[in-house]
């Protein structure tokens, strides 16, 4: 398709029973459409990706809004995404 873009999401979901039982620690930060992975072992090690649309469903405190599945769906399948 000519003029065929490709737009793209990720998102942050809420930890599963395992990693709550680990007490794992979320290494994911959200600023805008920038999502960062935290090096625990190097952190000035961080790498930064930018994306479409980013959207936060973690449990966490690191932010005051969660993105719910039948948000997310609406969204992504909107026109304004293409689907």
């Amino acid at each position: 398709m000519a003029g065929a873009s490709v737009k793209v999401a990720v998102r942050v979901r809420p930890f599963n029973s395992r990693e709550i039982g680990k007490e794992s620690k979320c290494i994911i930060q959200m600023s805008g459409n920038t999502t960062t992975i935290i090096n625990p072992k190097q952190p000035k090690e961080n790498k930064s990706f930018n994306f479409d649309y980013s959207y936060w469903s973690h449990t966490s405190i690191h932010r005051n809004s969660t993105a719910g599945h039948a948000a997310l769906t609406w969204q992504v399948r909107s026109p304004r995404c293409g689907f």
